[in-house]
C-alpha cells in the first residue's frame, strides 16, 4: 500500500524547492539588473561630462543653420542654382558680408574663398569686396582647387596637433592665444613650443573654430565634379571635418552630376528654373 501522505509531502517539498529556486533566480536577476542599470547610469554620466567638456567642438562639427537669415548651412554642401543675371554672385557676397556680424568680435568664417575658372574676382565681386573686411577674402583658380584643399587640410591637422600637445602639457590658452598661434605660421617647431610655453603663463586656453566658406563659382559641368578618378564628391563630403562649408554655384540643375546632387545638404533655387529642370532635380536627388 502506497503511503499517500509521503507522496504529498514529497510533492510539496518539490514545489517548495522550485519556488525557492525561482525566487533565488529572480533575486539574482534583480541584483544583476540593478547593477547593470547602475553601470549604464555611470556611462551616461561619463558621456554627459564629455559632451559638456567638448560642447563647442562637437557643435562646430555639426551640419546646421547658423542663422535663420543665412542661406548656407555650417559644414554643409549647398547647391545654389540660378539663371544668368539673377544675382547669385550678389547673394553669396551678401552672405559673406552678413556672417561677419554674427559675433561682436570675430566673423563666423575667418576665410572666404571664391574658386573660379578665371582665378580672379569678377566685376560684381570687385564692386562689393570692400564690404567684406573682417573675413579674409581670396580667389583661387579652379585648377588650383585640389592643391588648395590639401594644403588647407594639412594646416588644420598641424594646428590640431599643436592644440593636442599643448592641452596635454599645459592649461588651455584662450581664444586670443589661439589666433596668435594661427597667424604666426611657425616653421620652426621648437620656436613654436617656446612661444607657446611663454604665453601660456598668462592665458587660459579655450578652443575656437577656424571656419572657411568655399564658393565654387560657375562650376556647371566642371570636369572636377565629373571625373570619377578625382573623386571630388568624396573629398567635398569630408571637408566638413575641417569646418569648411561649400557652396556650388550653377545656372541649371541639369549641369550637376547625379553624384554631386546626392551629396548636397541644401539646394537653393532662384526664380526662372524650368519645370522639367526642377522635376529632374527632384528625381535624381532621391
Amino acid at each position: 500500500m502506497v503511503d499517500r501522505s509521503f507522496r504529498v509531502k514529497k510533492l510539496v517539498s518539490n514545489i517548495d524547492s522550485e519556488i525557492t529556486r525561482h525566487f533565488l533566480k529572480d533575486k539574482n536577476f534583480n541584483f544583476s539588473k540593478n547593477m547593470l542599470e547602475k553601470k549604464f547610469a555611470d556611462i551616461d554620466k561619463k558621456f554627459e561630462n564629455v559632451l559638456k567638456k567638448n560642447k563647442r567642438k562637437l557643435e562646430n562639427a555639426q551640419i546646421k543653420p547658423i542663422h535663420d537669415k543665412f542661406l548656407f548651412a555650417q559644414n554643409g554642401i549647398t547647391g545654389l542654382i540660378a539663371p544668368p543675371g539673377s544675382g547669385k554672385t550678389f547673394t553669396y557676397l551678401k552672405m559673406a558680408a552678413q556672417q561677419q556680424e554674427l559675433d561682436e568680435k570675430n566673423p563666423f568664417y575667418e576665410l572666404v574663398v571664391i574658386c573660379s575658372t578665371s582665378g580672379q574676382f569678377d566685376q560684381t565681386v570687385n564692386s562689393f569686396k570692400d564690404i567684406i573686411k573682417k573675413s579674409k577674402l581670396v580667389c583661387i583658380k579652379d585648377s588650383e582647387l585640389l592643391d588648395w584643399i590639401k594644403k588647407y587640410q594639412r594646416r588644420v591637422l598641424k594646428y590640431n596637433a599643436i592644440n593636442e600637445y599643448v592641452n596635454s602639457k599645459f592649461k588651455d590658452p584662450n581664444e586670443e592665444m589661439q589666433r596668435i598661434l594661427e597667424k604666426k605660421h611657425f616653421r620652426n617647431k621648437q620656436k613654436e613650443i617656446e612661444y607657446i610655453s611663454k604665453k601660456l603663463q598668462s592665458y587660459d586656453w579655450k578652443t575656437y573654430p577656424h571656419r572657411c566658406l568655399l564658393i565654387l563659382d560657375d562650376f556647371a559641368s566642371h570636369p572636377l565634379l565629373k571625373n570619377r578618378e578625382q573623386d571630388m564628391c568624396r573629398i567635398l563630403k569630408k571637408l566638413r571635418h575641417f569646418n569648411i562649408s561649400v557652396v556650388i554655384c550653377v545656372q541649371t540643375a541639369k549641369s550637376l552630376s547625379k553624384d554631386v546632387k546626392r551629396i548636397l545638404t541644401d539646394i537653393i533655387l532662384f526664380p526662372g528654373l524650368s519645370e522639367d529642370d526642377f522635376m529632374e532635380l527632384m528625381k535624381e536627388s532621391m
